[in-house]
């Protein structure tokens, strides 16, 4: 029970930081995470498109390192054959950094 009370807290903080990050493309219109299996589910709407684009992430991994935090994403899927390809290509396996400011908030839920 706690534990899905912390993924929904940890949810709402990283759809907020992400909507602030995609805000030009569209917006994360809901976002479950997991945290026992690493896996997340989001749905997006992104600008100019009718149907909203489905998001499944196998596995995630948070990271620390010199005091700055890192995200790497693995086994994305989504609804859209070519964004699989640009995710496969520009997003799986690599690490990027969570802003500070929701780090500090990463390290309540966690």
């Amino acid at each position: 029970m706690l534990q899905r009370i912390k993924d929904k807290a940890l949810a709402k903080v990283a759809q907020i930081a992400i909507n602030k990050q995609i805000a030009e493309y569209g917006e994360v219109q809901s976002l479950r995470l997991d945290s026992s299996t690493h896996r997340i589910d989001l749905t997006v709407m992104l600008e100019g498109e009718v149907e909203a684009l489905i998001v499944h992430i196998d596995k995630y991994e948070i990271s620390e390192s010199n005091g700055s935090h890192q995200l790497e994403v693995h086994g994305i899927n989504t609804s859209r054959q070519w964004i699989n390809t640009l995710a496969s290509t520009y997003l799986e396996g690599r690490s990027f950094n969570i802003p500070s400011e929701y780090a500090t908030m990463l390290k309540v839920v966690q």
